[in-house]
């Protein structure tokens, strides 16, 4: 296979791993959200900035009761770009 083909998929995997672990830590904040923690509470929790986890919990609320962790995750992409 052409080296710039190992590349693109090596790429690819990448970028597909990093997005399923952010989903993976999406969901777990959703878990938390719904049993009533705090943005701060959880940020304290899992360590992260509590602005990380207030600019999540915005989003998950918009998307209630559809609570799905790939939808949040390309919602925040979108916030980024």
């Amino acid at each position: 296979m052409c080296e710039a083909l190992k590349e693109l998929f090596a790429d690819d995997l990448r970028e597909s791993r990093e997005q399923g672990i952010i989903e993976g830590r999406i969901e777990l904040i959703i878990k938390i959200y719904q049993k009533g923690y705090t943005a701060e509470a959880t940020a304290d929790m899992l360590e992260e900035p509590v602005s990380q986890i207030r600019q999540i919990y915005d989003v998950i609320e918009k998307s209630a009761p559809d609570y799905d962790a790939e939808t949040i995750y390309r919602q925040l992409r979108e916030q980024e770009a």
